[in-house]
C-alpha cells in the first residue's frame, strides 16, 4: 500500500496539481479536466489508502476506479508536449549584479536571445511478481545531454508555442535518460529478487523432499520387503485361523508393493513431475519489469545574448558580446584574453583587451596600464616591461630598450642602446667602439674629438708659417 501511495502522490505532482494531507487523507485540487473527464467526477479529491466509510472519499488500492484511471491516464499521456519556461531579465542589472567592471564601465549594451532546449521524460516502472504489481514513477531532465536533478517547481512555466525541434537531439536525450531509469531501478531491482530467490529456494527444498519421498516409497528396500515377507508367512504357518486371513492379505500387499518397486517407469513419471513442478515454482517466483515511457516533454527557455560596449581610460574601449543562461545562472563568453581563466572582474587594458587584474601590469615607460598580451616586449638593460608606444630599437644590434636608455651616436647620429656606446672622456659624447681612435696624448677618444685636433694641428702649422 505505501507504494501505491507513493504512486499517488508522485502522479499528481506531475500534474502540478495542488496536495496537502488531511490527517490520513490527501486532499487533491487543481486536477487538469483531461484527468477529471477521464474519472468522471471534478477535482476536488479526497483520497484514502485504506478502505473508507466516508462516501466523499476515494479509496486508492488494487482494482479501484481512481487507480485504474490513473494508469489509463497515463497510457493516454505518452505523447510529447512543449512547454516554455517564463524568463524576465533586466538585462544591465543582472550584468552589474554578476560581472564586476574595475576600471571601466558600460557605454552602451543591447539584448538579444535565442532559445535553449532540454527534456524530459516520464517512466512508469512496473515490478510484477507472486500476483503483485509495484509501479514507480520517474522524471529524467536531460539538459546538455546530461542527466541533472531537480524539476521545474519555482519557475514561471507556460504552453511552448509551435517551434522547429531537432528530433534527433531528443531521441538521443531519451537514450541517456532511458540508462538513468534503469539504474535507477537496480537497487528495487535487486531488493526484489533476492526476497523472490529465498522464497523459491525453500519452495524448491520442499519440493523435492516431497518427491524424494514419493520416491523411496516406490522404490524402497527390496531385501527389506523379502524379509518382511518371510517373517509373515513364518507367522501363517503357526497362527490361529482367525488371524490367517489378514495375514494373507499383507503378505499380498507387500508382494504388490515389490512389483511396484521394480517399475523404473513410474519412478520416471516421479522425476519428471518433479522437475515440472520445480520450473513452475521458479517460474512463480520470477520478476518481470516492464517499463514505459509515458510521456516526453521539451522545454525551451531564452538564453539571453548582451552586446556591451565598454570604456575604459584614455580613448580605450572594447565590444564584447556576452551570453547569459537564466536556468544554470551562468556567463559564457567572459574569459581574460591573457591567461584565459573566466572572469568575475573585469579589467579594460589601454589597448582595449578584457583581462583579469593578474594579467594587468604598468608600462614602465609611460605608466600605462596593459595586459601581458600588450606587454611583451622588454628593455634589454633594465628589463622593464614596455608597451608598444614606449618600445624603441636599437639600429646596432636590433636589440629593445626604453627610451631612457637609448642615446643617439655623436657621430653617426643614429640610435644606439647604451650597451653598444662608449663614453668619449674628453667631449662625454657617446659613440660605437668603431668610431674611437688614439689621441695625440694617447687616450681613446671618439672621432669627433680626433677630427677638431687634427683640424687645429693644421690651422696651427697655417698660423706659424
Amino acid at each position: 500500500m505505501n507504494q501505491i501511495k507513493k504512486f499517488a502522490e508522485e502522479f499528481f505532482k506531475n500534474l502540478k496539481c495542488e496536495m496537502a494531507w488531511d490527517g490520513e487523507v490527501l486532499v487533491v485540487n487543481k486536477v487538469p479536466k483531461g484527468f477529471e473527464d477521464l474519472f468522471g467526477k471534478s477535482s476536488p479529491y479526497r483520497l484514502s489508502f485504506v478502505e473508507h466509510s466516508n462516501q466523499e472519499v476515494e479509496f486508492v488500492g488494487k482494482g479501484s476506479l481512481m487507480l485504474v484511471a490513473m494508469m489509463k491516464y497515463l497510457e493516454g499521456s505518452g505523447k510529447a508536449t512543449l512547454l516554455r519556461i517564463d524568463f524576465d531579465v533586466n538585462s544591465e542589472a543582472e550584468i552589474r549584479k554578476r560581472i564586476g567592471l574595475k576600471n571601466c564601465e558600460i557605454a552602451s549594451l543591447t539584448k538579444g536571445y535565442k532559445n535553449n532546449f532540454f527534456s524530459r521524460f516520464s517512466f512508469v516502472t512496473s515490478f510484477n511478481y507472486l500476483n503483485e504489481s509495484e509501479r514507480v514513477v520517474s522524471e529524467i531532465y536531460i539538459h546538455e545531454g546530461k542527466v541533472v536533478e531537480g524539476d521545474l517547481n519555482g519557475y514561471t512555466v507556460v504552453d511552448g508555442k509551435n517551434l522547429s525541434i531537432d528530433n534527433e537531439k531528443v531521441k538521443r536525450d531519451y537514450l541517456v535518460a532511458k540508462e538513468r531509469v534503469v539504474d535507477l531501478a537496480r537497487e528495487k531491482l535487486e531488493e526484489v529478487s533476492l526476497v523472490l530467490k529465498k522464497k523459491a529456494e525453500i519452495e524448491i527444498v520442499r519440493i523435492g523432499e516431497h518427491y524424494d519421498k514419493a520416491l523411496k516409497e516406490l522404490g524402497g528396500d527390496l531385501n527389506g520387503k523379502l524379509e518382511k515377507i518371510r517373517e509373515v508367512e513364518l507367522e501363517l504357518r503357526s497362527c490361529e485361523e482367525k488371524n490367517r486371513d489378514v495375514l494373507r492379505k499383507k503378505i499380498e500387499r507387500l508382494k504388490g508393493s515389490l512389483v511396484k518397486a521394480g517399475n523404473d517407469e513410474a519412478m520416471a513419471t516421479v522425476e519428471r513431475e518433479k522437475e515440472m513442478t520445480i520450473r513452475d515454482a521458479m517460474h512463480k517466483h520470477s520478476l518481470n519489469v516492464d517499463r514505459k515511457l509515458v510521456n516526453t516533454t521539451v522545454i525551451y527557455y531564452p538564453v539571453y545574448s548582451f552586446k556591451i560596449c565598454l570604456e575604459g581610460q584614455g580613448n580605450s574601449k572594447r565590444f564584447i558580446e556576452v551570453n547569459y543562461d537564466p536556468l544554470t545562472k551562468s556567463f559564457s563568453g567572459l574569459d581574460c584574453e591573457g591567461c584565459g581563466k573566466s572572469l568575475a572582474r573585469i579589467n579594460l587594458c589601454e589597448n582595449g583587451h578584457i583581462c583579469c587584474e593578474d594579467c594587468l601590469e604598468k608600462c614602465g615607460e609611460c605608466g600605462g596600464m596593459f595586459c601581458v598580451k600588450c606587454l611583451r616586449r622588454i628593455c634589454k638593460v633594465c628589463g622593464r616591461k614596455l608597451c608598444k608606444a614606449c618600445v624603441k630599437m636599437c639600429l646596432g644590434c636590433s636589440g629593445v630598450v626604453c627610451a631612457t636608455h637609448l642615446r643617439k651616436d655623436c657621430v653617426s647620429g643614429e640610435d644606439r642602446c647604451v650597451s653598444c656606446l662608449r663614453a668619449c672622456l674628453r667631449c662625454h659624447g657617446m659613440c660605437e667602439e668603431k668610431f674611437f681612435g688614439v689621441a695625440l696624448d694617447g687616450s681613446k677618444v671618439c672621432a669627433k674629438c680626433l677630427g677638431m685636433e687634427k683640424s687645429g694641428k693644421v690651422l696651427e702649422r697655417v698660423f706659424s708659417r
